[in-house]
């Protein structure tokens, strides 16, 4: 949908653009910094750019990413496309990882929190995540790093209490496992297998589980 929004907007731009003396022949290239695309009542709905064009109607002010930002009625962001803008929730603005390098989509809800996308970063990670209205936010996620030839899933407590991820599942080179946690983090049920084929369960109590990660950090 995006690519053919975008094919009739360059299509559009060229035939203002053709020259006088040749109606029917486009100009090959279009080259502009911005374009902004406005609805029946005249306020910004579209904003293109490298940044893109600051807008009067456009809710948030302190973002000017490289990419494609479609606005809702009320002037808040709904979709970004290209260079991810800085997380904005609640109308605050949080530092994102490998804040400059990171491309792909976010999502927003009406009000313009982000509450979800897909990015590559710069930082040599893949992911994409959805979340939550509410704090902790982030709710779920699926991740590639580079790095650590991890490829993996994660899910979130909905307390905002909640030290660490309910649910954890992955593999690197040689290993995969699938942990549950407890609200402090302690993993309580753990299924691995290793390079070997060989499985293996382990379930622990609430105690168990905090002194096998004390154990851990000694």
């Amino acid at each position: 949908m995006i690519i053919a929004l975008l094919a009739v907007i360059a299509l559009a731009a060229m035939s203002m653009l053709r020259k006088p003396d040749t109606p029917t022949k486009p100009d090959p290239i279009l080259r502009a910094q911005g374009l902004v695309i406005t609805d029946a009542q005249g306020h910004d709905r579209i904003l293109i750019g490298a940044p893109v064009p600051a807008s009067n109607d456009r809710t948030r002010k302190d973002d000017a990413s490289d990419g494609i930002i479609f606005l809702g009625e009320t002037g808040a962001d709904r979709l970004a496309v290209g260079q991810l803008p800085t997380l904005h929730i609640d109308g605050k603005t949080y530092k994102r990882r490998g804040d400059d390098d990171n491309y792909g989509m976010t999502l927003y809800d009406p009000k313009g929190s982000e509450r979800g996308g897909l990015a590559s970063m710069g930082t040599g990670r893949v992911g994409l995540a959805l979340d939550r209205a509410t704090p902790p936010y982030e709710a779920i996620g699926l991740m590639i790093d580079d790095s650590e030839n991890f490829a993996g899933m994660y899910i979130n407590y909905g307390d905002p209490k909640a030290r660490d991820s309910a649910i954890e599942l992955g593999t690197d080179t040689n290993n995969v496992s699938i942990k549950l946690k407890d609200k402090d983090g302690h993993p309580r049920a753990n299924l691995t297998l290793d390079g070997a084929n060989k499985p293996a369960w382990r379930f622990d109590d609430a105690t168990s589980a905090a002194k096998a990660a004390q154990d851990q950090k000694h």
